[in-house]
């Protein structure tokens, strides 16, 4: 057994302290994980295998970080299912009547192969409570038939439930919640010599995967810091952030906010279309991060990297303006993170036109390279 009670605990401690996207139970798994003695190295995020993409996988020790290329058997694969769609219950959209989710059918070809495989949901009440204590009974029953372990949380309570394949379904206390916050904002990680930089960037440039795996190590290198779960939210969304001719949302890869907010990450108050949260996140904005990096990054050249990392440059000042247009005197820092993990970086000249770039938007920029780490504050 991998994926043990006290782990889930852990995790569903710190889920119950937001409302937003399943991204961030996501990078609340990694964290809770590499907390448990786990290296960031076994620890993949949005890993393909059996030709679908798994939110969490868990690898062994033989496996160093090359999640890109890997071909080694998984520990345990993890899918999770829960938060924010719009100002919708995600639980209400993707469970069934029966208890059923197609991510049961998505896990099972690793089942077959003897992978511990789970199913967790977290449900979010104040979007409007999607599972009753019969549904979690026929979610488990689904799950066993799959032979797939499943836990359930709904947020407010104090026990999850749990089953696994050949056990039945159990209550076991959540872990009690500390609300931990940090009120020293996030210009710590723009010293180029300092640890929580260097270790940062140790990592990022051992693991080659998807991108996730980068904002995963940020958003653990920031919870290690001090940072609580209801300051850290992840693919955030803003009503007033439209893409241009799209009905979508730019969302940030990461957002800090401040000691003082509550982790309403979500797009609207309660669900009620009619009561934005834009104002009441903007009003406890700290920082936004956008990263890029990862196998498919590492394979692009100077030019098409120099391109990628410039537009994620231009889209923060461009979200910084939009953030300050619509609640006058919001004060929002941007910092861009580019992991480049190629053998040799961006030359000498590229990187200076990078962090001119940064300076003259008024933004912040990380750049990690195998030979160099850049700063600009913001």
């Amino acid at each position: 057994m991998h994926i043990t009670n006290d782990l889930l605990a852990s995790v569903f401690a710190d889920s119950s302290l937001f409302c937003g996207k399943e991204d961030v139970i996501h990078a609340i798994i990694h964290h809770r994980l590499m907390t448990s003695g786990v290296s960031p190295l076994r620890i993949a995020r949005e890993q393909a295998l059996s030709g679908n993409r798994i939110d969490v996988v868990l690898f062994g020790e033989e496996v160093c970080g090359d999640f890109a290329t890997t071909a080694r058997r998984p520990l345990a694969s993890i899918e999770v299912k829960g938060g924010a769609y719009g100002n919708r219950n995600a639980l209400k959209d993707q469970i069934d009547a029966n208890g059923y989710c197609t991510d049961m059918a998505k896990l099972k070809p690793e089942v077959d192969k003897g992978i511990e495989c789970w199913f967790l949901c977290v449900d979010m009440p104040e979007l409007g409570r999607a599972i009753s204590p019969l549904k979690v009974v026929q979610m488990a029953e689904q799950c066993a038939a799959h032979g797939l372990s499943f836990a359930y949380h709904c947020q407010g309570e104090e026990q999850f439930h749990v089953s696994r394949p050949r056990q039945t379904l159990a209550q076991i206390p959540v872990a009690k919640s500390v609300t931990t916050t940090s009120k020293t904002g996030t210009d710590f990680l723009l010293d180029p010599k300092a640890s929580p930089l260097t270790t940062l960037a140790h990592h990022c440039l051992e693991v080659s995967g998807h991108e996730a795996n980068a904002t995963a190590l940020l958003y653990d290198c920031l919870r290690s810091a001090g940072f609580g779960p209801a300051q850290l939210s992840l693919e955030t969304y803003f009503s007033f952030a439209v893409k241009e001719g799209s009905r979508m949302q730019e969302r940030p890869d990461l957002v800090v906010f401040d000691a003082e907010f509550d982790g309403r990450f979500n797009l609207y108050k309660g669900g009620d279309r009619r009561q934005s949260n834009d104002a009441h996140k903007l009003a406890h904005i700290d920082t936004i991060f956008e990263v890029k990096g990862g196998a498919a990054m590492d394979k692009k050249s100077d030019k098409a990297v120099m391109q990628a990392y410039l537009d994620d440059v231009q889209k923060l000042a461009r979200w910084r303006s939009g953030a300050e247009a619509v609640r006058q005197g919001t004060r929002v820092k941007t910092v861009f993170l580019g992991v480049d993990g190629r053998k040799r970086g961006l030359p000498a000249a590229s990187v200076a036109t990078l962090l001119n770039e940064s300076r003259r938007l008024s933004s912040g920029l990380i750049y990690i390279s195998r030979d160099r780490i850049e700063t600009v504050r913001p």
